[in-house]
Parts: structure tokens; sequence; C-alpha cells
């Protein structure tokens, strides 16, 4: 199968698991998680509608591992209560979340900027950097709706902690990949 059929059908697939969720949530009552859905998949087809505008695309994989991120996250983690019923779903996703958004970091760069920096260091610390900082403002977020709509999604210092830790390791070996691949976009 070409890259571009193959393309085509991973979009449907997302398209699909995306509505089918949007649905489940509703049925079971679930409205923030409806517009938390409807968010994510307006985010990622905004990004596909600008992306389409260049003449490069960042890699099939990193678009394939984004999909699968935020798949994992609203499925697993929300609609099959993952996060709320497994301690290790949690610290997966917080590595897997921010390996996957590091390496997206780095086709963004590339592809709005073109720039690739030839200093294998300054490339590393720069997309770690994102990464960690993303996994920061996504434990703040969480802080913030625990504080205002008294939800539990930190379970204490320990928790807060192991998830950056977690974030860390992900946008560590993410960085490492991109500066081994050199290239995040084709």
């Amino acid at each position: 199968m070409n890259k571009y059929l193959m393309l085509k059908l991973i979009r449907f697939i997302f398209d699909a698991i995306m509505f089918i969720i949007c649905i489940g949530f509703f049925i079971k009552k679930q409205i923030f998680l409806v517009y938390y859905v409807i968010f994510l998949y307006a985010a990622y087809k905004l990004f596909l509608y600008f992306e389409s505008k260049k003449k490069d695309q960042v890699k099939l994989d990193i678009k394939i591992l984004m999909m699968i991120t935020i798949i994992l996250d609203v499925v697993g983690g929300f609609y099959l209560n993952l996060y709320d019923t497994n301690h290790w779903f949690d610290k997966f996703m917080h590595f897997f979340g921010s390996f996957s958004l590091t390496l997206f970091y780095c086709g963004l760069i590339q592809l709005w900027t073109g720039i690739f920096s030839h200093s294998k260091m300054l490339m590393f610390i720069f997309l770690s950097s994102l990464g960690i900082a993303s996994g920061a403002i996504y434990e703040i977020m969480e802080f913030v709706l625990d504080f205002i709509f008294k939800t539990n999604n930190q379970a204490g210092l320990i928790d807060t902690n192991l998830d950056l830790i977690f974030d860390i390791f992900g946008a560590n070996l993410a960085a490492a990949l991109s500066i081994y691949r050199k290239d995040c976009i084709y």
C-alpha cells in the first residue's frame, strides 16, 4: 500500500474513533470530555490544514504517534478510566506523550522554520526543553483543574514528581532520536 493510501486509511480510522468516543462520552453525560475530545481533534485537524499549505510534511510515523497518543489518552485514560484504575497507565502516558510531543515539535520546527541546527547538543537541549516544558505545563493544568473544579488529577507530590520524571525521560529519548534521525520532515 502506498504512503498516500495508508495516510488516508489512518486518518479515517482516527476520525471514526474520535467520533465514536465523542458519542460515548455524550451518552455517559461526560460533556467536559466531549469538549476535550473536540478540542484535541480540532487542534490536530488545524495542524493538518496548515501543514497542507507547506511543500514538506511532518513524517508519517510522527503523525501516527500523535494520533496514538490522543487515542490512548481519550479512550484508555478517560473512557476506560485507566487514569483512575491503573497508576502505571498515567506514568506510561506521561512518558509516551512527552516522547510523541517532542518528536512532533521537531517536525513543527523543521516544517515552519526549515531549521535543524548542526549543533547536536543545541538541538538536544532545545527539543528536550520543549518536551519537559510541555510536561510541566500539563502538571500545572492538572493542578488548576484540581484547585478550581475539585477534580483528583494529582494524587500528591510523589505523583506529580513521578509524572515530571517520566516526562523528562520521554522528552530526552525523543530529543536523542531526533538528533540521530536528523530529519523529522520529508
